[in-house]
């Protein structure tokens, strides 16, 4: 069974009806909000989270965490964290006896249509999967007022600065969420001080480093990362403000390869591109085909997997790593 993932937030108690999940897709951000909504709907569960490559070191590893009894309660949460194919045939083997109070949760990157593990949960009545695709501006000014409903002061204006400053990452608006809640203690939102708070020299720093980083610019690179300092609270604006260029991007190339003129395709894609920014979009354009742009985003999401999950305290350093990776990319013919 597919679900709808708009939907499911609205009502996490509609996964009650499935033995096991699959969530799915380049969205962290979003991933993240539903663990943390399955946690909190399962309050009375024993929670257990493991990453798939303790299940290839240990095939039993499941089987030990499902029969085990705990002392504290007799039911239980699974959270399996990085999903792959690697591990479909444990999965297939464990989902296939179902127990009464047991729930699995698996979590995992982008799947395509040939993926037997996705193909296996849409098909099965008693699984399902719920696939965790980008946001779009709309999406995130929709997560935004639902976060902040009981909050005055909130405008479109600002949601809209919010959605920009943030790169369109759903991880960077949960942090300036949490800023501004601990800010506005009395829930009556200033809109300057919620400019102050965002710090938009920071973020002019980072769009520069990125467009050298996408124009294939070394020595522009160098001398940028030399003199910006990044800070590793900002790493997912960071990664939201790539992602964002590069999904952009790709947009594009489709777009022109349908059009067969870059100009329109440029004035017609919407949120529109600033006047400033056209010739910046261009350049890259010309470096960059859609076999590329694709490689550049698995780059983006590796890397934003492992400073989740291992390294946060040198996200800076991985930051820079990864504008290298992307400019040496750009410069290449493939």
């Amino acid at each position: 069974m597919i679900l709808k993932s708009y939907i499911i937030e609205k009502n996490i108690s509609m996964l009650d009806n499935y033995y096991a999940v699959l969530f799915y897709g380049e969205n962290i951000g979003l991933k993240d909000d539903f663990k943390g909504f399955i946690k909190n709907f399962n309050k009375d569960y024993e929670k257990i989270s493991i990453h798939s490559n303790d299940i290839i070191k240990n095939p039993n590893l499941l089987d030990e965490q499902i029969s085990n009894t705990s002392l504290f309660s007799s039911k239980k949460i699974i959270l399996i964290n990085d999903c792959s194919e690697k591990i479909k045939n444990k999965i297939f083997e464990i989902i296939k006896d179902e127990k009464k109070d047991v729930k699995i949760f698996l979590f995992s990157e982008n799947l395509d249509k040939k993926s037997s593990l996705r193909s296996y949960f849409e098909k099965e009545k008693n699984l399902a999967v719920v696939p965790c695709y980008q946001d779009n501006e709309k999406t995130l000014s929709i997560y935004l007022r639902d976060k902040l409903k009981d909050y005055q002061g909130l405008n479109q204006e600002l949601i809209n600065v919010i959605v920009k400053n943030s790169g369109s990452d759903r991880n960077a608006i949960s942090h300036e969420i949490e800023k501004i809640k601990g800010l506005f203690l009395n829930k009556k939102i200033e809109p300057e001080k919620v400019y102050k708070l965002m710090n938009n020299a920071i973020n002019l720093d980072f769009v520069n480093l990125r467009d050298c980083s996408l124009e294939a610019n070394k020595a522009g690179l160098n001398k940028n990362l030399g003199n910006i300092s990044l800070q590793n609270e900002k790493v997912y604006f960071y990664i939201g403000i790539l992602t964002n260029r590069i999904h952009k991007l790709m947009e594009l190339k489709r777009s022109i390869d349908e059009k067969k003129d870059v100009d329109i395709a440029i004035d017609n894609i919407r949120p529109r591109i600033f006047w400033k920014d056209k010739p910046i979009i261009k350049k890259q354009l010309r470096l960059w085909n859609i076999k590329k742009l694709e490689q550049a985003m698995k780059i983006v999401l590796e890397t934003e997997v492992v400073i989740k999950t291992k390294f946060n305290s040198l996200s800076n350093i991985l930051i820079k790593k990864l504008l290298i990776e992307l400019c040496n990319l750009a410069e290449t013919n493939a």
